[in-house]
């Protein structure tokens, strides 16, 4: 199969980018903090180049980071040549044994660029297959019922607030018009083409959806929060959502 998706994700330009990125995001450092404790062993699934890997290795036991675009697992080794970095796709994680991990992060919404409905089923069973029983996974994945971009002016001088008001005015505008055209928006669900990076094939949910495929997975959901958290709570102004799932003690 021809993964686009791929070829945009080993690409110098955009591993050059994700290279650069090094600071967790207000739901991220808030989610790590409460649900990470010392001692776990981490597997960092779409890690990129190593922009959650400071604060997951942190602590932890062991750390594992993994990638399926070589050119980011390579970036990876570069800037971290002490720890321990994968290839692997999120859909086929063999070189992993059952109960290997307690905890499981897929940030970035790196979960949604998996092209097909059937590899995202795979990526769940193979998660939920790799954590030990009681163990953590915790992801973020785009919200199909978002219609805009509120402006985060928090710090901001009296021009940024004019500036960054305009400029979500006009991003929501797009925002609305691609999930109302696309038809996600009324499924609840489905794919949209993302013009970030030269455009990716990019899924879309809600979180009642994500309910159901994580406890299909044998999964239960914890706790879900919206991606701007605190600042803004509403659904329709939430790009995505981060979800924590706890595998059960017994099965």
């Amino acid at each position: 199969m021809n993964d686009h998706n791929l070829e945009r994700y080993v690409s110098e330009d955009v591993v050059s980018y994700y290279e650069k990125q090094s600071d967790l995001q207000p739901c991220e450092a808030y989610l790590f903090g409460r649900y990470l404790k010392p001692g776990l062993s981490v597997l960092d699934i779409g890690v990129g180049g190593g922009r959650t890997t400071t604060y997951l290795a942190k602590g932890a036991a062991r750390y594992v980071g993994a990638d399926y675009s070589d050119g980011m697992v390579e970036a990876c080794r570069r800037r971290f040549p002490a720890l321990d970095f994968r290839l692997c796709d999120a859909t086929d994680m063999a070189q992993f044994t059952d109960g290997e991990f307690d905890v499981v992060v897929f940030s970035f919404n790196g979960i949604d660029y998996i092209p097909t409905d059937e590899g995202r089923t795979r990526c769940l069973a193979e998660t939920a297959r790799v954590l030990k029983l009681g163990g953590i996974f915790i992801f973020s994945s785009h919200n199909a019922r978002t219609l805009g971009l509120w402006p985060l002016l928090t710090d901001a001088k009296p021009l940024q607030i004019v500036w960054r008001s305009l400029r979500a005015a006009w991003k929501s505008a797009v925002i609305a018009r691609r999930m109302l055209a696309s038809g996600v928006y009324r499924a609840g669900e489905g794919y949209i083409l993302d013009p970030v990076h030269g455009g990716l094939k990019t899924y879309v949910s809600t979180p009642a959806i994500i309910r159901s495929q994580i406890e299909a997975a044998g999964l239960t959901l914890a706790e879900a929060v919206g991606g701007h958290y605190p600042v803004v709570t509403s659904g329709a102004l939430s790009p995505w959502y981060y979800y924590v799932c706890k595998k059960p003690e017994a099965v």
